[in-house]
Protein backbone atom coordinates (compact mmCIF):
# COMPACT_ATOMS: atom_id res chain seq x y z
CA UNK A 1 0.00 0.00 0.00
CA UNK A 2 3.25 2.47 1.26
CA UNK A 3 5.03 1.82 -1.91
CA UNK A 4 1.19 2.17 -4.43
CA UNK A 5 0.81 6.00 -2.45
CA UNK A 6 4.77 6.79 -2.92
CA UNK A 7 4.27 5.68 -6.51
CA UNK A 8 1.17 7.83 -7.44
CA UNK A 9 2.66 10.67 -5.53
CA UNK A 10 5.80 10.57 -7.83
CA UNK A 11 3.68 10.62 -11.06
CA UNK A 12 1.37 13.50 -9.46
CA UNK A 13 5.17 15.57 -9.19
CA UNK A 14 6.26 14.03 -12.33
CA UNK A 15 3.27 15.79 -14.09
CA UNK A 16 3.19 18.99 -12.73
CA UNK A 17 6.83 19.27 -13.56
CA UNK A 18 6.53 18.78 -17.42
CA UNK A 19 3.11 20.88 -17.26
CA UNK A 20 4.95 24.37 -15.50
CA UNK A 21 7.63 23.01 -18.12
CA UNK A 22 5.30 23.02 -21.11
CA UNK A 23 3.73 25.91 -20.27
CA UNK A 24 7.14 27.73 -19.40
CA UNK A 25 8.08 27.01 -23.24
CA UNK A 26 4.50 27.80 -25.01
CA UNK A 27 4.52 31.47 -23.10
CA UNK A 28 7.66 32.21 -23.79
CA UNK A 29 7.88 31.17 -27.47
CA UNK A 30 9.79 31.77 -29.61
CA UNK A 31 12.12 32.63 -26.98
CA UNK A 32 13.13 30.54 -24.17
CA UNK A 33 11.74 30.77 -20.67
CA UNK A 34 14.15 32.93 -18.67
CA UNK A 35 15.93 30.21 -15.82
CA UNK A 36 16.47 28.32 -19.80
CA UNK A 37 18.33 31.38 -21.19
CA UNK A 38 20.46 31.04 -18.19
CA UNK A 39 22.32 27.82 -19.38
CA UNK A 40 22.13 28.46 -22.88
CA UNK A 41 26.03 29.16 -23.97
CA UNK A 42 27.00 32.28 -25.02
CA UNK A 43 27.79 32.28 -29.37
CA UNK A 44 26.21 30.01 -32.22
CA UNK A 45 22.16 30.15 -32.94
CA UNK A 46 19.98 29.86 -30.62
CA UNK A 47 16.54 31.49 -29.75
CA UNK A 48 17.77 32.91 -26.63
CA UNK A 49 17.34 36.42 -25.81
CA UNK A 50 20.42 38.90 -26.10
CA UNK A 51 20.71 41.40 -23.34
CA UNK A 52 18.36 43.68 -25.28
CA UNK A 53 15.63 41.50 -24.94
CA UNK A 54 15.39 40.64 -28.80
CA UNK A 55 15.49 37.61 -30.52
CA UNK A 56 19.07 36.55 -31.84
CA UNK A 57 19.14 38.24 -35.44
CA UNK A 58 21.31 35.34 -36.77
CA UNK A 59 18.69 32.75 -35.60
CA UNK A 60 16.10 34.92 -37.17
CA UNK A 61 17.83 35.62 -40.24
CA UNK A 62 18.28 31.44 -40.36
CA UNK A 63 14.85 30.19 -39.63
CA UNK A 64 13.02 32.91 -42.35
CA UNK A 65 15.14 32.43 -45.25
CA UNK A 66 13.21 32.48 -47.78
CA UNK A 67 15.04 31.24 -50.93
CA UNK A 68 14.47 30.98 -55.07
CA UNK A 69 13.51 27.99 -56.50
CA UNK A 70 14.19 26.52 -59.77
CA UNK A 71 10.55 25.98 -60.87
CA UNK A 72 9.97 22.73 -63.15
CA UNK A 73 8.73 24.15 -66.47
CA UNK A 74 7.23 21.37 -67.71
CA UNK A 75 3.11 21.17 -68.47
CA UNK A 76 1.19 18.88 -66.32
CA UNK A 77 2.98 18.25 -63.26
CA UNK A 78 1.82 19.56 -59.47
CA UNK A 79 5.32 20.51 -57.49
CA UNK A 80 5.36 20.06 -53.97
CA UNK A 81 3.39 23.28 -51.72
CA UNK A 82 6.58 22.83 -48.73
CA UNK A 83 10.06 21.35 -47.99
CA UNK A 84 9.52 18.24 -45.57
CA UNK A 85 9.52 14.65 -45.23
CA UNK A 86 6.17 12.91 -46.83
CA UNK A 87 4.19 11.45 -43.82
CA UNK A 88 2.33 9.26 -46.06
CA UNK A 89 -0.51 9.63 -48.71
CA UNK A 90 -4.08 8.58 -48.01
CA UNK A 91 -7.41 9.30 -49.73
CA UNK A 92 -9.83 11.16 -47.51
CA UNK A 93 -13.63 12.49 -48.78
CA UNK A 94 -13.02 11.64 -52.13
CA UNK A 95 -9.54 13.55 -52.04
CA UNK A 96 -5.95 12.32 -52.40
CA UNK A 97 -3.83 13.63 -49.56
CA UNK A 98 -0.01 13.87 -49.46
CA UNK A 99 0.73 14.68 -45.79
CA UNK A 100 3.97 16.53 -45.63
CA UNK A 101 5.97 17.09 -42.65
CA UNK A 102 8.34 20.08 -41.94
CA UNK A 103 11.07 19.81 -40.18
CA UNK A 104 12.56 22.20 -37.65
CA UNK A 105 15.45 23.26 -39.73
CA UNK A 106 13.38 23.05 -43.17
CA UNK A 107 12.40 26.58 -44.86
CA UNK A 108 8.62 27.47 -43.70
CA UNK A 109 7.55 29.48 -46.98
CA UNK A 110 5.50 26.96 -48.91
CA UNK A 111 4.38 27.31 -52.41
CA UNK A 112 1.65 26.94 -54.99
CA UNK A 113 1.44 23.42 -56.82
CA UNK A 114 0.12 24.35 -60.12
CA UNK A 115 -1.22 27.28 -61.94
CA UNK A 116 -4.85 28.37 -60.95
CA UNK A 117 -6.99 30.81 -59.27
CA UNK A 118 -7.59 31.47 -55.75
CA UNK A 119 -11.28 30.32 -54.86
CA UNK A 120 -11.31 30.26 -51.03
CA UNK A 121 -8.93 30.67 -48.04
CA UNK A 122 -10.75 28.79 -45.14
CA UNK A 123 -10.10 29.31 -41.46
CA UNK A 124 -8.30 32.06 -39.70
CA UNK A 125 -5.32 30.27 -38.53
CA UNK A 126 -6.76 29.81 -35.38
CA UNK A 127 -8.16 26.34 -33.18
CA UNK A 128 -10.60 24.74 -34.72
CA UNK A 129 -14.20 25.75 -33.44
CA UNK A 130 -15.71 23.21 -30.95
CA UNK A 131 -16.95 20.04 -32.03
CA UNK A 132 -15.50 20.48 -35.46
CA UNK A 133 -13.93 16.70 -35.99
CA UNK A 134 -10.52 17.23 -37.82
CA UNK A 135 -8.38 14.96 -40.20
CA UNK A 136 -6.59 12.29 -37.91
CA UNK A 137 -2.83 13.99 -39.08
CA UNK A 138 -4.62 16.77 -37.83
CA UNK A 139 -5.81 15.46 -34.44
CA UNK A 140 -1.77 13.68 -34.08
CA UNK A 141 -1.03 18.46 -33.13
CA UNK A 142 -1.74 19.79 -30.28
CA UNK A 143 -4.37 22.02 -30.71
CA UNK A 144 -4.27 22.16 -34.47
CA UNK A 145 -4.36 25.85 -36.15
CA UNK A 146 -4.91 25.76 -40.06
CA UNK A 147 -5.60 27.54 -42.92
CA UNK A 148 -6.86 26.01 -46.16
CA UNK A 149 -6.37 27.80 -49.28
CA UNK A 150 -8.60 26.37 -52.14
CA UNK A 151 -7.49 26.97 -56.03
CA UNK A 152 -9.87 26.28 -59.44
CA UNK A 153 -7.33 24.30 -61.78
CA UNK A 154 -7.61 22.89 -64.89
CA UNK A 155 -7.42 19.43 -62.90
CA UNK A 156 -10.85 20.72 -60.73
CA UNK A 157 -10.37 22.05 -56.87
CA UNK A 158 -7.11 21.56 -55.41
CA UNK A 159 -6.06 22.74 -51.76
CA UNK A 160 -3.23 23.60 -50.11
CA UNK A 161 -3.70 22.73 -46.40
CA UNK A 162 -1.61 24.93 -43.60
CA UNK A 163 -1.48 22.93 -39.89
CA UNK A 164 0.45 24.17 -36.85
CA UNK A 165 -0.27 23.68 -33.11
CA UNK A 166 -0.56 25.61 -30.07
CA UNK A 167 3.19 25.90 -28.98
CA UNK A 168 3.19 28.08 -33.02
CA UNK A 169 -0.03 29.56 -33.96
CA UNK A 170 0.61 31.95 -36.78
CA UNK A 171 0.12 30.94 -40.64
CA UNK A 172 0.32 33.35 -43.10
CA UNK A 173 -1.27 33.66 -46.64
CA UNK A 174 0.53 36.11 -49.03
CA UNK A 175 -2.01 35.79 -52.01
CA UNK A 176 -6.01 36.74 -52.18
CA UNK A 177 -9.18 35.02 -53.45
CA UNK A 178 -9.84 35.87 -57.15
CA UNK A 179 -6.30 35.99 -57.69
CA UNK A 180 -4.28 33.82 -60.71
CA UNK A 181 -1.69 32.36 -59.42
CA UNK A 182 1.39 30.26 -60.98
CA UNK A 183 3.00 27.20 -60.03
CA UNK A 184 5.76 27.46 -58.06
CA UNK A 185 4.46 30.84 -56.67
CA UNK A 186 4.98 31.57 -52.99
CA UNK A 187 1.63 31.34 -51.17
CA UNK A 188 2.44 31.38 -47.18
CA UNK A 189 4.25 31.07 -44.28
CA UNK A 190 3.78 29.07 -41.31
CA UNK A 191 5.97 29.51 -38.11
CA UNK A 192 8.09 26.63 -36.36
CA UNK A 193 7.19 23.16 -37.04
CA UNK A 194 4.12 22.66 -39.09
CA UNK A 195 2.32 20.21 -41.56
CA UNK A 196 1.29 21.38 -45.12
CA UNK A 197 -1.55 19.02 -46.80
CA UNK A 198 -1.89 19.07 -50.60
CA UNK A 199 -5.44 17.84 -51.64
CA UNK A 200 -5.59 16.75 -55.43
CA UNK A 201 -8.37 14.81 -57.31
CA UNK A 202 -8.09 10.70 -57.07
CA UNK A 203 -7.49 10.44 -60.92
CA UNK A 204 -4.03 12.30 -60.48
CA UNK A 205 -1.31 10.23 -60.16
CA UNK A 206 1.03 10.83 -57.24
CA UNK A 207 4.77 10.61 -57.89
CA UNK A 208 6.29 11.64 -54.29
CA UNK A 209 6.78 8.38 -51.74
CA UNK A 210 5.98 7.72 -47.97
CA UNK A 211 9.25 9.35 -46.28
CA UNK A 212 11.06 10.95 -49.41
CA UNK A 213 12.25 14.47 -49.11
CA UNK A 214 10.61 16.83 -50.59
CA UNK A 215 11.75 20.66 -51.63
CA UNK A 216 8.35 23.22 -52.17
CA UNK A 217 8.25 24.37 -55.51
CA UNK A 218 11.20 22.22 -56.92
CA UNK A 219 10.10 18.37 -56.48
CA UNK A 220 7.73 17.11 -58.78
CA UNK A 221 4.91 15.72 -56.63
CA UNK A 222 2.40 14.44 -58.91
CA UNK A 223 1.39 14.10 -62.83
CA UNK A 224 -1.97 14.31 -64.94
Amino acid sequence: MKTQRLFLLVKLALFRLVTFLAYSLISSFPELPPAFRKIIRKGGINIARERNTKVDKRFLKWFDRDPDRNIPSGSCVLVSPADGIVQYIDFLEGKQHIVIEMRYTDVHVQRIPMDGEVIRIEGGGEKLPAGTSPYKYATEKMLPYQKRTVFKTEIGEIAVRQITSLFASRIEVFIRVGEKVKKGQRLGRVLAGSTVVLEIPVNIKVLASKDQEVIGGETIIAKY
